[in-house]
């Protein structure tokens, strides 16, 4: 018999608890996670994948910058063991090169594995969107982090240095996957989301255990800007899809 050690680890579907300031370190890395999603669907594994980036597929000089950027890449993308499904359908997206795909579904799946990322977007981006304000700036960050640090007391252990590379690396993150525009001053806007990256999110909340009412209503469409019309219809268009399959 194969001990449990042996069985796939269960997927850690979005990541809970604590804030950490990880994104402090890098921001996007949007191109370079292209290259790394291209290599795994070459490669057919994420070993295979990381270890020609680190080899030199990568275009930066220095092998310790190379290992650093595939680990991030791998901290945001695989290290919440998905199933097999899931870097299947990013590799896909990441060879559309014609549509939005890749930026809709890094926002979401980075957003998703970063607590305090996700939660700057539900409790700031999304309410000033709703309330016509479209302009967001490092200060809006740093106020957030303020307000949550009674209920998140890990930010007080976090440098001056941290928190405003965080700052600036957060909204860097959310302009290069389409949630934002602009290099100055950040602009929110409404991301292009093609209806197989939507897609790709019902099969998502599926797996991890929402049932229709609830993928209807779940928070995670508002990493998108998606209103309840847009939602319903998505998912009505799909349901009859599927029905005729």
């Amino acid at each position: 018999m194969p001990s449990d050690s042996s069985k796939p680890a269960a997927p850690a579907w979005r990541a809970t608890g604590q804030f950490t300031p990880s994104l402090a370190s890098k921001a996007g890395l949007f191109e370079e996670t292209r290259q790394f999603l291209q290599a795994y669907q070459r490669l057919g594994d994420v070993a295979a994948a990381r270890r020609v980036l680190v080899d030199g597929e990568l275009p930066q000089r220095a092998r310790e910058t190379r290992e650093t950027i595939v680990k991030v890449i791998q901290q945001r993308l695989t290290r919440w063991s998905p199933p097999d499904w899931v870097l299947v359908n990013l590799a896909a997206f990441a060879l559309d090169t014609s549509q939005a795909s890749l930026p809709s579904a890094l926002l979401l799946h980075v957003t998703r594995q970063d607590a305090l990322l996700y939660a700057v977007v539900q409790q700031v981006v999304v309410p000033h969107w709703y309330d016509g304000e479209r302009i967001l700036i490092r200060a809006d960050v740093q106020r957030f982090l303020d307000l949550a640090q009674p209920s998140h007391p890990e930010i007080d252990g976090w440098s001056h240095a941290t928190r405003e590379k965080l700052a600036g690396n957060v909204l860097s993150v959310l302009r290069d996957y389409g949630l934002l525009k602009g290099t100055a001053r950040k602009e929110i806007v409404e991301p292009m989301v093609p209806d197989t990256v939507a897609e790709h999110l019902v099969r998502l909340l599926r797996a991890e255990g929402a049932d229709e009412d609830m993928i209807a209503a779940h928070p995670d469409w508002r990493l998108w800007l998606w209103d309840t019309r847009r939602i319903r219809s998505l998912l009505s268009a799909l349901a009859s899809r599927e029905a005729v399959v």
